[in-house]
């Protein structure tokens, strides 16, 4: 093992691969996102990621190439059968990835939950900013509501996502709790971003270095998805925007504002930070998984407790001793466990 693995990695397997991509490149690969320099270069440097390759199709999940008026989808259907799907939005801190960068994921998702898995190719920004992936996310959603040219059931129907696409979801599945978007079954929020970028919270202290994802990468990001909102490392929030309380917001009102670096207030729209909502009640049942070593793990344990206290159904999974996008690492124990974990409650979901 070497040093250049943060030492909260304590999971074999994952601190395996980690160490030997630490080899190759003398520190664990956190991406473009702390490095410094042209933004559109680093933006360039993360969507050009080799490792993204579509898995060809085996005898337990099959993938269909599919199109919702110039929105690429992409479904996956287990062979053996199926009930419910699950609309899907990937990871890629809202400026990078494709349908192919989670394939691994869709496929391992479809298999042991026994739904199938939509995947959305959303626009990415900084050319399409928020909330131009949710807008996306929706267009799919409603596609399968449509019944996706025969193969989706519109009353058997959920939202899913990892890491940004995590956001999305979440931002849908309160959209759809408003009216504003098709009905849900669920929502799988997996290793999801739920508010801004926070320098306070103890998960972004913790995790500043030698990871995949850093507190830093995940500002920048921010930066360039929520660009009205800024860069911002801090925040400060209306005591209400945390708590219970009446009323939905609409489309894009913000229950808060963070300070920019420059100390001017940034608007933070709910539908980027969905754990800002002033009421989670009746939304719909979640799952929700967290990585212990991720700058995101403390967000997604409130958003659980929030969604608790609210009266909705909650499965929160936090896996020790594993990173952020440990469930797209190739194939380990972590991600096998914690899926079969999780999948008793998508498929209640659907029952």
């Amino acid at each position: 093992m070497t040093d250049a693995v943060h030492p909260a990695i304590t999971d074999p397997a994952v601190r395996a691969h980690l160490a030997r991509l630490a080899a190759q490149v003398g520190t664990i690969p956190s991406g473009a996102t702390d490095a410094e320099g042209d933004d559109s270069a680093r933006v360039a440097e993360l969507r050009a990621n080799p490792s993204w390759v579509r898995l060809p199709d085996d005898e337990i999940v099959e993938s269909i190439d599919m199109d919702a008026d110039g929105l690429a989808l992409r479904l996956y259907r287990p062979r053996a059968g199926h009930r419910g799907t699950l609309v899907f939005a990937h990871g890629g801190g809202w400026v990078a990835g494709t349908l192919d960068n989670n394939d691994a994921l869709c496929r391992a998702l479809a298999a042991v939950t026994g739904t199938q898995v939509l995947s959305a190719d959303y626009r990415l920004a900084p050319e399409h900013p928020f909330p131009a992936g949710l807008d996306d996310l929706d267009r799919a959603l409603r596609f399968a509501a449509s019944g996706a040219d025969g193969l989706v059931d519109p009353a058997l129907l959920g939202v899913a996502g990892h890491s940004a696409g995590g956001n999305l979801a979440a931002a849908l599945a309160l959209r759809s709790r408003e009216g504003r978007a098709p009905g849900i079954r669920c929502q799988v929020l997996l290793c999801p971003v739920l508010d801004a970028p926070d320098a306070d919270r103890p998960s972004y202290r913790a995790h500043t270095e030698n990871l995949p994802l850093t507190a830093k990468g995940m500002q920048w990001y921010w930066g360039l998805y929520v660009q009205d909102a800024g860069d911002s490392a801090a925040r400060s929030v209306d005591a209400g925007a945390r708590a219970a309380g009446a009323g939905s917001p609409v489309a894009g009102e913000a229950t808060a504002t963070t300070r920019g670096g420059c100390g001017t207030a940034a608007i933070v729209p709910v539908e980027a930070a969905p754990l800002r909502a002033p009421d989670l009640a009746g939304s719909a049942p979640a799952v929700i998984v967290a990585a212990a070593v991720d700058p995101l793990s403390d967000e997604a344990g409130e958003y659980a407790d929030r969604l608790t206290a609210s009266g909705v159904p909650v499965e929160f999974v936090r896996r020790e001793g594993v990173p952020h996008l440990f469930l797209v690492f190739p194939s380990t124990p972590a991600r096998d466990e914690v899926l079969a974990q999780i999948a008793p409650a998508v498929r209640r979901a659907f029952a």
